[in-house]
């Protein structure tokens, strides 16, 4: 109850802009001004040519933090991961309380899957400013990530006091609330997602399964076709096939299973689909044939896979005895 008043309260207040990165602190003599204006204006390159060691030496106090947090944010944005780590690393050692070039650090170390690491970063930025949304964000992905919905979902409350523009977040808090139990919150915060991106089919899909969880097995198959209609992929059609037979429309079941084929003839929950249905219309041999297909799949990554090779065993041990049973003597 608690999970699900604090979500309800978090969605009722969080309507205000978004507070930037903190980019401003302390005077500056302004140097670093033209270099920002260049960032501001998304040409990297720029920024990185001017960011030179020499000019970097000349820099002092809040516009020499600013010159590594320009230099990574930049050097990022032009897909150097790596190096825009070394300028986070080299500012948060200079400036170890600044919680900007922490959470970038944090950030950064958590796509390179360094999450221990970017949890200590996320952590100490945290000690500096309980409630910055980019630590809190973060910790909410790593704790999503482990497994650990509840721990994520309380994480994702206070970056959305200050982010309530972020579809993608609400989306995201949406998934943790699913995988907690907190259905009715989550489709309120997918409400959110898409009342921001009304043509996003990653959050159609997901609320696809909140109703779906909450009983409105109609309304989930709608949803997936609305996902369909704005460019969902196999993932939906995959399963839109799987509700469907579950839903003993095994005809439309089949139709969806040969159009997830029509691109992924391998795929073992299409075959699986597809041979449920031959077998509802009494075609055992072809039904045989896709799930010998779907079982060549790995078993240990497929739930798929290992229920064609469950089935097909069965199935041919079923047409063994009638091969027995006709032909005695």
């Amino acid at each position: 109850m608690r999970r699900a008043a604090s979500a309800l309260l978090i969605l009722t207040l969080t309507a205000g802009p978004a507070r930037a990165w903190r980019l401003w602190g302390e005077p500056s003599d302004k140097k670093i001004r033209p270099v920002q204006e260049l960032s501001d204006a998304r040409r990297p390159a720029e920024v990185v040519a001017a960011l030179t060691p020499q000019f970097i030496q000349t820099l002092r106090g809040t516009d020499l933090r600013q010159a590594y947090i320009l230099m990574g944010d930049n050097l990022d944005r032009l897909s150097r991961p790596d190096e825009a780590l070394a300028y986070y690393q080299l500012g948060a050692g200079l400036f170890p309380k600044n919680v900007d070039l922490l959470t970038r650090l944090g950030s950064i170390l958590h796509r390179s899957g360094l999450d221990e690491r970017a949890k200590t970063a996320f952590l100490t930025a945290l000690r500096f400013e309980p409630r910055h949304w980019g630590a809190h964000l973060g910790l909410a992905e790593i704790s999503a990530a482990l497994g650990f919905p509840d721990r994520a979902a309380e994480h994702y409350e206070i970056a959305l006091e200050t982010i309530s523009e972020r579809a993608d977040v609400w989306s995201d808090y949406a998934a943790v609330l699913l995988a907690s139990g907190e259905t009715k919150t989550a489709e309120l915060s997918l409400g959110r997602a898409l009342a921001l991106e009304p043509r996003d089919p990653a959050a159609m899909v997901l609320m696809a399964f909140v109703l779906r969880a909450r009983g409105d097995h109609a309304g989930a198959i709608l949803r997936l076709d609305a996902a369909l209609a704005h460019g969902g992929g196999a993932g939906a059609r995959r399963a839109k096939a799987l509700w469907l037979l579950e839903a003993g429309r095994d005809a439309e079941a089949d139709a969806e299973a040969v159009k997830v084929l029509a691109s992924a003839p391998d795929d073992a929950a299409a075959l699986w689909v597809r041979a449920r249905a031959h077998l509802a219309a009494g075609h055992a041999i072809k039904a045989y044939d896709d799930l010998t297909r779907a079982a060549r799949e790995d078993a240990n990554l497929s739930f798929s896979a290992r229920a064609a090779r469950t089935l097909r065993a069965r199935l041919k041990d079923l047409e063994d005895r009638r091969f027995a049973q006709s032909h005695r003597p």
